[in-house]
């Protein structure tokens, strides 16, 4: 077997996958950094407010990005079959899981949020803050999961443009009303951290409006329209909840434990937080390229593998595997170049929040690297290949089992900032060390539509 592609149209269709998925990422981060920046400049306890109460909607993108992680192995490999019929029904049955969940997320933000900012700081001056965002942003996450679903089954196919528009609508009407809500301008009031959810959740809406505009009007691959919520299949059901429960488990568990990290960094106190929301920022942003990669290669090798060409699938996996690293080195170099410049749009900061901040990008430029190997390979190359129920085990054993007890562990004994960081991160470094091997076994590859 020849060792790496050489085809021209391969990377032809990782560009055109890769590049707007990338795009979209990049417009998502610059949505962030607006927010961040215009609501940083209220204070640090309201950076830190919504930071906290954004885990909220984390936790929905994370349920939601493992609902729709099933039914894009189903779909890439379908469409790799060219069975648009099934595709029609694995999309509905996508829609109805997604919408359930994000309405008992609207709930808790609505009627819960006093509680659940609670979980992760004692300070009443962010808990109050925080329940002033949710209980207006909470609202907009049917929208948001309806749409960001859509977005994400539409890649399975190939349709990767249509999110650029949706994201660059959202990022002009996001800024423009965050401007106007938080700050008072154009006549209205200065509504301060409660005009910041309220222009979140409007750009919310204009992002579900123009992607369910697309999907019905103008998309002429899968056609789906509201009669497809009707039918039903039961073996279909089967295989998508086979291949589903495993990646939900999977993105659930590491979503709570990805909240078990922001509470050991919110019970460090305000400036950490603070630090953390604005790195975070930094991070999206040298990652979107990374996302595009993981996107374009489940895509890809999920497409072969439908297909029935299981030699060039494993030669395209190794290509987008030796990509990654590349990546990753990119990555690397980006967010030691760029810390300082991002630090740079924030005036108001502390002292002991700058010094923080600074940690984060030295220790976090490392851990991208290892980000950008396991986000190809484990998302983006073993699910793929129906490989879910690993990648889950991978997940969750090192980041439950690891890595947040080491930071509970170093909040306790009060080690250093950087050392706890380090700890909250250490999975990362532990997954790439054991799904390379799984990777060059190819053990993993298998048609599940059979």
């Amino acid at each position: 077997m020849q060792l790496f592609v050489r085809d021209k149209p391969f990377y032809r269709q990782l560009i055109l996958i890769l590049v707007p998925v990338a795009v979209q990422n990049l417009i998502n981060v610059m949505v962030s950094l607006l927010d961040t920046l215009m609501i940083g400049q209220l204070g640090e306890i309201q950076l830190s407010a919504t930071s906290i109460a954004n885990q909220l909607w984390f936790l929905l993108m994370i349920v939601c990005f493992g609902i729709s992680g099933g039914a894009n192995v189903l779909i890439a490999q379908y469409w790799g079959k060219q069975d648009v019929e099934v595709i029609r029904r694995v999309e509905a049955m996508t829609f109805k899981v997604c919408f359930t969940v994000s309405v008992l997320f609207g709930l808790i933000a609505f009627f819960f949020p006093r509680q659940f900012m609670s979980i992760f700081t004692t300070d009443a001056a962010v808990i109050e803050y925080g329940v002033q965002y949710l209980q207006i942003i909470g609202f907009s996450y049917p929208f948001y999961a309806l749409a960001n679903v859509e977005i994400m089954m539409l890649r399975s196919v190939g349709t990767v443009n249509i999110s650029v528009l949706v994201y660059l609508v959202s990022l002009i009407v996001n800024a423009s009303l965050n401007y106007i809500l938080i700050f008072g301008k154009l006549g209205f009031p200065a509504l301060g951290i409660r005009g910041g959810a309220a222009a979140t959740a409007i750009a919310r809406v204009f992002e579900f409006g123009v992607t369910f505009g697309f999907a019905f009007f103008y998309e002429d691959k899968i056609r789906f329209s509201l009669q497809d919520l009707l039918p039903s299949n039961r073996d279909l059901y089967r295989k998508y909840i086979t291949l589903s429960l495993p990646v939900i488990g999977n993105e659930m568990t590491w979503g709570l434990g990805s909240s078990m990290v922001a509470v050991v960094i919110g019970r460090m106190g305000t400036n950490f937080v603070a630090a953390n929301s604005i790195f975070s920022v930094l991070n999206q942003l040298v990652s979107v390229v990374i996302f595009g990669a993981s996107n374009a290669a489940l895509t890809l090798v999920g497409n072969t593998i439908g297909a029935g060409e299981y030699e060039k699938a494993k030669q395209r996996s190794v290509t987008l595997y030796v990509i990654a690293v590349l990546l990753g080195l990119i990555s690397f170099v980006t967010t030691i170049a760029l810390g300082p410049v991002m630090l740079s749009f924030y005036k108001n900061l502390s002292p002991a929040t700058v010094d923080i901040y600074q940690m984060l990008v030295i220790v976090g430029a490392v851990i991208v690297f290892f980000c950008a190997l396991s986000n190809v390979g484990m998302v983006g190359i073993l699910r793929a290949g129906g490989d879910a129920t690993f990648v889950f085990f991978a997940d969750v054993a090192f980041l439950w089992l690891v890595a947040v007890p080491l930071g509970f562990l170093g909040l306790v004994l009060h080690w250093s900032a950087a050392l706890v960081y380090i700890c909250l991160r250490i999975d990362e470094v532990i997954k790439v060390a054991v799904s390379a091997v799984r990777i060059f076994r190819f053990r993993w590859l298998r048609d599940v539509t059979k």
